[in-house]
């Protein structure tokens, strides 16, 4: 397991967000967390990538512990993530935001390696990105110029840029059009034939049945049931949880 979680919690005032869960995700897996609305999803990725400490429970990158360790710390070990409200530097242009992914492998502040720094060495492998999620063209414009759906592939290629071994998203489908989707199916399969390990929160279940290769459940702040799409999608308690909707068959 590349991520290990054990029996972690998280409560915010007298509300429980998190109860005891326990997870693993495998090295190379496309990992899929779902569950009904506040199910306790987002809270969990939040704590697995830093942005929350849990209050109870181990957590551990491979032998790392991360607890009490904090996100831009994790992701110099190669954990990176985007979030549900994209997150850009909007007057910036496309190029310039995935080569501001790259400052993580620097010791100087941002804009200092933006305006006087080493930036232009990874100016090729910033256009690569672009190219994967196919706005190389548009490099040179500025972001917050970019459709929706785009704005959330710039978000990915910004995060790919800080070369993770362990990528997470959070809602990554959200707003696109079923066009997007599919192109984003594509990226993320991609991305797990380079050998990086995804953990995706959605809510689209059509590109979590396609794409995963396990998939954890989540209900009520608790683990519903883990296990492939296929056992998902016939399981009697996650049915029962999503009220029939999207795996009522």
């Amino acid at each position: 397991m590349i991520l290990q979680a054990k029996e972690i919690s998280k409560s915010f005032g007298g509300v429980r967000a998190v109860q005891n869960v326990s997870i693993g995700v495998p090295e190379k897996s496309i990992f899929a967390l779902i569950g009904p609305n506040g199910a306790g999803k987002s809270t969990l990725l939040n704590l697995l990538s830093g942005l929350y400490q849990p209050d109870a429970g181990s957590l551990h990158f491979e032998q790392t512990s991360l607890i009490g360790l904090p996100a831009h710390r994790r992701v110099r070990l190669g954990i990176a993530r985007t979030f549900q409200k994209i997150r850009l530097f909007k007057q910036l242009t496309l190029l310039e935001n995935v080569l501001a992914g790259f400052h993580i492998h620097q010791d100087v502040p941002l804009w200092k390696y933006l305006v006087y720094g080493d930036a232009g060495r990874f100016r090729e492998e910033a256009r690569s990105l672009l190219a994967f999620i196919g706005l190389e063209a548009r490099s040179g414009e500025r972001a917050g110029a970019l459709p929706y759906g785009q704005q959330r592939m710039l978000e990915i290629a910004r995060a790919l840029a800080t070369r993770p071994r362990l990528f997470m998203l959070d809602e990554p489908a959200a707003g696109l059009n079923a066009a997007e989707v599919e192109f984003l199916l594509q990226r993320l399969e991609e991305l797990g034939r380079r050998g990086i390990t995804v953990v995706v929160v959605e809510h689209n279940m059509d590109l979590v049945m396609n794409v995963a290769h396990r998939v954890f459940v989540m209900d009520h702040g608790e683990a519903l049931f883990e296990g492939t799409p296929r056992e998902v999608q016939s399981n009697p308690a996650v049915i029962a949880a999503y009220l029939g909707g999207e795996f009522a068959a």
